[in-house]
């Protein structure tokens, strides 16, 4: 991820820095380094991001605001908890 999509991300959660920072668990000023390019965007905030979406998409009964990604990864645990694991993955309409 790079800083232009986590404030992509951001925007198309109708958030701003410091409510994005908190649903990340980070301080205002560390979000803002990320999305200014200043500090490197590591896994653990990709997966900090992507799950604020997703809990924002829950939150909003929106399930198009959470990333592809997620998305598919929900689905795949939807099949697995009702015993469809065996089907196929592969969900590009997700």
């Amino acid at each position: 991820m790079k800083p232009a999509d986590l404030k992509a991300l951001r925007n198309t959660l109708d958030l701003n820095q410091a409510d994005m920072a908190t649903r990340m668990g980070l301080g205002a000023r560390a979000y803002q380094a990320l999305e200014a390019g200043e500090s490197a965007i590591r896994p653990i905030h990709v997966n900090a991001a992507e799950r604020a979406a997703l809990a924002i998409a829950v939150e909003h009964r929106q399930p198009m605001l959470a990333p592809a990604s997620i998305r598919r990864d929900a689905l795949d645990l939807v099949a697995l908890l009702r015993g469809d694991a065996d089907n196929e993955k592969g969900h590009e309409n997700v």
